[in-house]
């Protein structure tokens, strides 16, 4: 039985780790390259970035050392060759796994490019991040690039097939000349000098013994073959020592010889042959049921997956169907509310409307009927101012003398009838009646009253 498949992954060496403080678990740096201030040096196989200011001064330079200031930053950035190793497995395109382990060699080609894209600030750090996001790359690739191989193309031609592959993919990403946008720089400033495929190994050993045993029938078959040769040989000398000491016999015993050895030919053929076919036999149904129960195992994944997103479609259904209910409630209850205020609006305005219909329509008729009284004194007014002079003559050439008798009350003022009757005739004149003045006086009068 083979072992389950199972991918792997391995990364570059480990680098010592701080044990505690706030750079826990990260890699131990340099204090001569991180301290905060004072002379910072680099070695002849590093580069050193100083800037101030946010521009990078003069100092900078393959080697070089400055002063740095509280104020300013600098990054060491290694120059010299670096090796990387990666394993990967991965299932070829004949649903085979193999194992691949490789050698990469790269190096920072320009530190202006590189300290920008990773802080070299903590260069031991940085370097770790250059590695794991490198050696990511690779397994990612080799991967990729292995599920379209064959088995065979992965042992013989893995150079061609896998390390310049991977050479060509890589490469120009971390090179800056694999992306249309590079415009100002040019990638991470690294260069990959060679990728060496340094292992390929079949992980079923059942397939590798299936794989080999071809190989392995072909050596037996000329094993035999070879010791039929031998045997035929000896058996030949024999047969002729023979018929120099008996001729008959030799050649009876030859004749008998020779149809005993086609006849061990044969059937080491026939066995030779029964066993290669037994061997193919059980080496393609070995594999026919591993394809078979891979493709069962890819089908129930699949249905699973199909299954899982047609629940959650139907979910989501549902909470939408929920939700347009939600809205079409929340629609309708507010249609009711706004023709509901609208009902309230317009029954106000109407109101408001016919109330200040009725304030004006009274306030006009007020107006009317005051511009009427004013209009009818006004000519009361008039026809009295007329009528005075001819009343008066009418007075004076009927009264000649006027004798004035008063009892009661009247008796003080003797001329208070006399101005009461000439208001009574003003009121005719208006007119309006005199019986509720001429009704209140208790008293009577002669007039003997001389002109």
């Amino acid at each position: 039985m083979s072992k389950a498949f199972t991918p792997k992954e391995s990364h570059a060496q480990p680098r010592p780790k701080e044990a505690d403080g706030w750079r826990s678990g990260r890699p131990v740096e340099d204090p001569e390259k991180t301290k905060r201030w004072g002379r910072v040096s680099a070695k002849p196989s590093e580069y050193l970035v100083h800037v101030r200011r946010g521009q990078v001064t003069s100092s900078s330079g393959q080697g070089a050392s400055c002063f740095k200031w509280p104020g300013d930053s600098v990054a060491v950035i290694p120059t010299s060759l670096q090796q990387l190793r990666f394993r990967a497995d991965q299932v070829t395109i004949e649903r085979i796994g193999v194992e691949v382990t490789g050698l990469a060699v790269y190096r920072i080609a320009d530190p202006l490019i590189a300290y920008r894209v990773l802080n070299f600030s903590y260069p031991e750090r940085a370097q770790e991040k250059l590695e794991e996001t490198l050696t990511s790359m690779f397994i990612g690739a080799a991967r990729r690039i292995i599920a379209t191989l064959t088995v065979d193309d992965c042992l013989q031609r893995r150079k061609a097939m896998l390390g310049e592959e991977l050479l060509s993919e890589v490469a120009p990403v971390v090179g800056g000349a694999g992306s249309p946008d590079d415009i100002a720089v040019r990638g991470w400033g690294v260069v990959l000098d060679t990728i060496e495929i340094q292992e390929v190994r079949v992980l079923s050993e059942t397939v590798f013994r299936a794989m080999q045993a071809p190989y392995r029938t072909s050596l037996e078959r000329r094993a035999r073959e070879a010791k039929a040769e031998a045997d035929k040989e000896i058996t030949t000398r024999e047969a002729s020592c023979a018929r120099a000491i008996e001729e008959v016999r030799i050649n009876e015993t030859l004749v008998v010889a020779e149809r005993r050895r086609e006849l061990q030919e044969r059937e080491a053929a026939i066995a030779a042959e029964q066993a290669a076919q037994a061997l193919r036999r059980a080496a393609e149904l070995r594999r026919d049921e591993e394809l078979i129960a891979l493709s069962e195992a890819q089908a129930h994944a699949e249905r699973a997956v199909q299954l899982e997103v047609l629940k959650q479609k139907e979910a989501e259904a549902r909470v939408a169907t929920h939700a347009l209910l939600m809205e079409a409630a929340e629609k309708e209850a507010a249609l009711q509310s706004a023709l509901r205020l609208t009902s309230e609006a317009q029954a106000r305005s109407e109101y408001a409307l016919a109330l200040e219909q009725g304030q004006a329509e009274a306030a006009v008729l007020r107006l009317k009927a005051e511009a009427q009284a004013i209009i009818d004194e006004s000519a009361a007014r008039v026809q009295l101012a007329r009528n005075l002079p001819a009343l008066a003559g009418a007075v004076g050439a009927k009264f000649g003398e006027v004798n004035i008798t008063s009892y009661g009350d009247g008796a003080q003022n003797p001329f208070a009838h006399l101005s009461q009757a000439v208001g009574a005739v003003i009121d005719l004149v208006n007119g309006k009646t005199l019986s509720t003045s001429m009704a209140t006086t208790p008293t009577t009068s002669s007039s003997g009253i001389k002109e």
